[in-house]
């Protein structure tokens, strides 16, 4: 398996994925605040999101809806902690897991930073996403933020292409 973001070990904490972009540090701020930019590269196919909701300031709320399974409702949902424009933010994580037979799963709650630096080439971007309790699910969001980072390059060269 491929993971060419991530920088930790997989299945370490935290997870640390980065990457330089070619895009000023006020584009990738959006590109992580803009419920329609996120919904363009965030859990791409087949895990897109149905629904995003982001409140963006310190103490909102936001929320990603996954398309319900026969088996159960996905979300992943938290708070924002820090959000200082085109440099950082730092939000809550958790996973919410509603069953058909009305039995709900919730992870414990995990904190990402994301850190974006002007860099020569653009924007260095650093995740850090701690305090994941499981191997396994750290090993899953690591696979997962590595994906991620590989659907904005694809975005930012789709917006670079005249």
């Amino acid at each position: 398996m491929s993971l060419p973001f991530l920088k930790s070990p997989h299945g370490s904490d935290p997870v640390v994925v980065e990457s330089t972009f070619r895009a000023p540090p006020a584009r990738l701020f959006r590109a992580w605040t803009d419920p329609a930019e996120l919904k363009a590269w965030f859990g791409q196919a087949p895990h897109s999101m149905a629904a995003i909701e982001a409140d963006v300031r310190e103490g909102g709320a936001w929320r990603f809806t996954l398309p319900p399974t026969e088996v159960s409702r996905d979300a992943l949902r938290g708070t924002y902690v820090t959000v200082e424009r085109d440099r950082r933010l730092v939000f809550t994580w958790c996973h919410e897991r509603e069953f058909a037979d009305g039995r709900v799963e919730v992870t414990p709650e995990s904190e990402v930073t994301v850190t974006f630096e002007p860099a020569e080439e653009g924007t260095f971007v650093r995740l850090t996403h701690a305090a994941i309790r499981k191997e396994d699910a750290r090993k899953g969001v690591g696979s997962g933020w590595s994906a991620s980072f590989g659907s904005i390059h694809a975005l930012l060269e789709k917006e670079a292409v005249p």
